[in-house]
């Protein structure tokens, strides 16, 4: 998991045309199990960890190591 993680983490490093995304992976607390969404956003390149939903907690930003 923390393999597909930094992998993902990683393309978000490669060059791009001028766009910026956000990587959001949902975590279910339940079963640990995680899915990705990634979001065209303006602004600079950003790494969340949520939990899934219907859980209340807040997303975590991770920091994205250039």
């Amino acid at each position: 998991m923390l393999g597909k993680c930094a992998l993902l983490a990683g393309l978000l490093l490669a060059p791009s045309a001028a766009s910026a995304a956000t990587l959001v992976i949902l975590t279910d607390p339940m079963s640990l199990e995680r899915r990705t969404v990634v979001l065209n956003t303006p602004g600079p390149d950003r790494v969340l960890l949520c939990a899934a939903p219907p859980a209340v907690s807040g997303c975590r930003p991770l920091s994205i190591k250039r």
